[in-house]
């Protein structure tokens, strides 16, 4: 068991044990005893804090997880514009032809624009998945803009660049689970 888990399971039994002593107190006291409002009063208080709490159990244990996929995702984004950058500068210090910025620009921009997103607990994983994916898609482009592989790969990175930017983008209100019926 990890240590979030642990805190976690302490915090609610903690919690737990808050609502029992309350309980015990509004069972000494009779309804029409005035002690008896002012108990139940705390009982309401300390339930109603357990209640919030175990609402923010899912996030709580997601956390550890989430900000694994935060690091991956801003580094790996961080990494891929360094890498357009100097793909950029390869064109002029390899005198190759000046349109191959026509496809190296708005990959060094996608890729720029990428480090500024947010990863959140209920998509950090498609975030990291889209982050894995722009692995290969600026390999694709390093390789053609080199002109190790085919122009015609120029396809197959345009194509990778579309999963990319579907698991990177903010997609929660399109949430079937999330619809009303």
């Amino acid at each position: 068991m990890g240590s979030t888990e642990q805190q976690i399971e302490e915090q609610l039994a903690q919690l737990q044990q808050k609502v029992g002593a309350r309980h015990a107190e509004v069972l000494k006291h009779d309804v029409d005893d005035d002690q008896f409002a002012v108990e139940y009063a705390r009982l309401a208080n300390v339930t109603s804090k357990l209640v919030e709490f175990e609402k923010t159990i899912p996030e709580r244990l997601a956390e550890p997880e989430r900000r694994r996929s935060e690091r991956i995702v801003t580094w790996s984004w961080r990494g891929q514009a360094a890498v357009g950058a100097v793909l950029i500068a390869l064109v002029f210090v390899l005198d190759r032809s000046t349109w191959w910025l026509v496809l190296l620009v708005p990959h060094f921009a996608g890729t720029v624009a990428g480090c500024f997103q947010k990863v959140d607990a209920e998509q950090h994983r498609d975030r990291r998945f889209g982050a894995v994916g722009l692995h290969v898609v600026a390999l694709l482009m390093a390789l053609i803009s080199l002109s190790v592989i085919s122009r015609w790969f120029i396809i197959a990175a345009a194509l990778g660049w579309m999963l990319v930017a579907g698991s990177s983008t903010d997609n929660t209100d399109a949430d079937p689970k999330g619809a009303r019926r």
